[in-house]
């Protein structure tokens, strides 16, 4: 992740999409709580970069419901 916030700048929105595929995984291995975090900065990030109606938006906003709803 480091590179490509060095590359991209933190906020941009690859960054975030790279955050919602890192939850992904720390919510298939069963880490909620790590996964939530990543979930919280990519939907943060796409918010601010894409706005709250973007499709892209959507899902990772959908992802992060998957982990705060059990």
């Amino acid at each position: 992740m480091a590179i490509s916030e060095a590359a991209l700048g933190p906020d941009h929105p690859d960054v975030g999409i790279r955050l919602n595929n890192l939850g992904g995984v720390l919510r298939d291995l069963g880490d909620l709580p790590g996964a939530r975090e990543q979930y919280e900065r990519a939907l943060a990030i796409g918010e601010a970069a894409l706005g709250p109606d973007n499709p892209t938006v959507r899902t990772l906003r959908r992802n992060l419901d998957s982990v705060t709803t059990h």
